[in-house]
């Protein structure tokens, strides 16, 4: 049993989870301004 082997599926899950919050937070963000500059 090798340390690398547990650490790669963890960086992984890592990885995608602030993929997916980011992307997340973009989505929010350009609703929000588009909402902002709609109202304008």
């Amino acid at each position: 049993m090798s340390k690398k082997q547990e650490k790669e599926p963890e960086l992984k899950g890592t990885l995608y989870s602030v993929l997916f919050i980011g992307t997340f937070i973009l989505v929010t963000w350009f609703m929000a301004f588009y909402l902002f500059i709609d109202r304008f």
